[in-house]
């Protein structure tokens, strides 16, 4: 009889436990349910924001990717600018992101999810601080994982000393070294107050610093014309998008002007992301 009683007692308390867990896997799977509706109706939540990041799909196998692919004879095209297609309205936006893979003013693999189109002047003191105090972050929290891809647009609206800036950093482009070149230029120029003013002696000590393998070939291509035509066009490509100062990024489909502070633009990098992700 009590061995009865024992068998009895221990069915009981399994009967409870199984209803303890199913009830529990219902609460978890009832709670996973409301959060996917919650995320549904709410998209642009930190929670939806944050589920979507850590959907998104990263480009490069996880990593920055590659780099440009160089031409026959070991130089890269120097000469790009633009587009990847006509802007005719809101919905050609993605098309300012270039993802060309022999892109030598690019970081980050080309098919990121997300893509920031930047817009800058090499003698514009606010360029400097995003490029000293934000881009930095960006390219380890992001462009590093193979979520993010950041493309160069030249906006050369600060004079004569703006254009031979522009036509340096094409310069050290055309031997792969333009990110490096950018960064150093950049470095010193946070530095100084208000426009740096830099000349030929100096934009030859940042290709120095940057790399760049041959230096005679950098200053001859630095003072030469050969530039001047795409320059303009870039420039003109910038104001017809309505970029008219500098910095200013495109990140995906989103419009963000000026040196922002950085959470500003992981804020809007994780927006976009979230979007990729949704499809």
């Amino acid at each position: 009889m009590a061995a009865s009683r024992r068998t009895i007692a221990l069915l009981a308390i399994n009967g409870l436990l199984l209803t303890a867990i199913g009830g529990l896997g219902g609460y978890v799977l009832g709670e996973r349910a409301a959060t996917a509706e919650f995320i549904a109706a709410n998209p642009d939540s930190p929670t939806a924001i944050e589920a979507g990041v850590a959907k998104a799909k990263a480009g490069g196998n996880g990593t920055r990717g590659p780099g440009p692919v160089a031409k026959a004879d070991g130089t890269y095209d120097a000469l790009i600018f633009g587009s990847s297609g006509a802007i005719q309205s809101q919905e050609d936006l993605p098309k300012v992101h270039r993802r060309n893979e022999a892109d030598p003013f690019a970081i980050g693999p080309t098919d990121a999810p997300v893509v920031i189109a930047e817009f800058s002047d090499f003698e514009c003191p606010f360029c400097a601080r995003y490029t000293t105090q934000t881009e930095d972050a960006l390219i380890k929290d992001y462009v590093d994982r193979g979520l993010l891809r950041i493309e160069w647009n030249d906006m050369p609206i600060n004079g004569p000393k703006a254009l031979a800036g522009a036509k340096a950093g094409r310069a050290a482009a055309e031997q792969g070294k333009f990110y490096e070149f950018k960064h150093a230029l950049y470095q010193e120029a946070a530095t100084k107050n208000g426009h740096p003013e830099f000349g030929i002696a100096d934009y030859e000590r940042f290709a120095a610093a940057a790399g760049v393998p041959d230096l005679a070939k950098f200053t001859a291509d630095a003072t030469s014309t050969k530039y001047d035509a795409v320059l303009q066009q870039a420039q003109q490509y910038g104001g017809s998008l309505g970029v008219n100062g500098t910095p200013g990024f495109l990140i995906g489909t989103k419009f963000v002007s000026g040196a922002q502070p950085t959470d500003v633009f992981k804020k809007t990098i994780d927006q976009q992301l979230a979007q990729s992700a949704r499809g």
